[in-house]
């Protein structure tokens, strides 16, 4: 049996005014989406987080179920056992998280961008 592949992250893009030469990928809080962030963002700059070179991408995390919410579905990164600051991480959604977000890093790097050009927030 394969693995499912997982679908692309849904993402906003904010793109550069000039020739993209570095990318940040701007992660939201639990349950909210990347559309969510960048409209907070919006508020508070009165614009768009916006640069001359720099491709601004605010990804959505995958809907899950969550645990610290009785098991319903929220866009989350990752899923936690309990809302604690002693309790372990959910090493296995940790994984997965990294692998969609591997996947974002490869795409801008397939498009020219130098890993060291890239930054996640």
């Amino acid at each position: 049996v394969g693995m499912a592949v997982p679908a692309a992250l849904q993402r906003s893009v904010v793109s550069p005014a000039g020739r993209h030469t570095a990318s940040l990928i701007f992660l939201h809080g639990s349950g909210d989406t990347g559309q969510g962030a960048r409209t907070w963002i919006k508020q508070i700059l009165n614009q768009d987080m916006a640069f001359q070179h720099i491709k601004v991408i605010y990804p959505t995390a995958p809907a899950r179920p969550y645990t610290p919410m009785k098991g319903a579905f929220s866009t989350v990164w990752f899923d936690r056992y309990k809302i604690s600051n002693d309790c372990p991480e959910h090493i296995e959604s940790i994984d997965s998280m990294c692998r969609g977000l591997t996947d974002l890093i490869n795409d801008e790097i397939k498009n020219g961008i130098a890993k060291n050009r890239i930054i996640i927030g």
